[in-house]
């Protein structure tokens, strides 16, 4: 009787284990391992869940915004659908743990793809003609402050440069290099290519790409993600 018992006992102990299985994750600074229940959750879908909130796993590689005048004429709507196609669909595909939290995630995540490609796309398109970026409707007050002025071009380009170029300096460390840099553009004969880019990237695309539907919460993703496991021990972790 007492072989019988622990017969069980290791049997017990053998499917127990049998559930439960280790998996390693990381964040941008640290190593985390962490035991999971195999009736819960799959290794695939740990792994899906972690690239939906590592961003940096949809990387935007089309700047929309370019610093030299030259470089404008190399952006290209098609490679940029293309892109987002490819993009949305990997997105989509992802096998995440089925619950609320990451379900949503998800959705957010969705939705903000989107708005960067809208927003990346009218302004490609906005080079050639600026009305393209009256497309954005999340971002009415930047379409009010620098559409009309790229669309007039002339003085109202160039007093919207300035108003651009002052608010650069603000925040440089060597301001008086922005502004000698800024007069020698404006007294050359190509000031208003000069003002373009700058209007364009410094001016329009900062005001909105700070206006698309973002929620960062890593922290808040890595809390909800150990939850899912038994336990979890930090591996290691790099000086921030």
């Amino acid at each position: 009787m007492k072989i019988f018992f622990i017969s069980i006992l290791i049997l017990c102990n053998t499917v127990a284990f049998a559930q439960t299985k280790k998996f390693r994750w990381g964040t941008e600074l640290c190593l985390f391992e962490s035991a999971y229940d195999t009736k819960k959750y799959t290794e695939a879908q740990l792994k899906d869940t972690v690239k939906l909130f590592h961003l940096d796993f949809f990387p935007n590689t089309i700047n929309a915004a370019p610093f030299k005048y030259a470089d404008i004429e190399k952006l290209n709507v098609a490679t940029l659908d293309k892109e987002y196609e490819a993009r949305v669909k990997a997105l989509k595909r992802l096998n995440i743990v089925k619950a609320k939290y990451w379900e949503m995630l998800q959705r957010k995540q969705l939705k903000e793809l989107e708005q960067v490609y809208q927003l990346s796309r009218a302004t490609i398109l906005g080079y050639a003609n600026p009305g393209r970026l009256r497309d954005i409707t999340f971002a009415a007050a930047c379409v009010q402050k620098y559409v009309n002025p790229l669309i007039n071009g002339g003085d109202d380009l160039l007093a919207v440069w300035r108003e651009v170029n002052e608010k650069i300096r603000e925040g440089h460390s060597i301001p008086e290099h922005v502004k000698k840099e800024f007069e020698e553009e404006l007294n050359s004969p190509e000031k208003f290519q000069y003002a373009q880019v700058e209007v364009m990237g410094f001016g329009w695309w900062n005001c909105a790409n700070a206006l698309i539907d973002r929620e960062d919460k890593s922290d808040e993703n890595q809390k909800e993600f150990k939850k899912l496991f038994k336990k979890t021990r930090t591996v290691e972790c790099d000086e921030p």
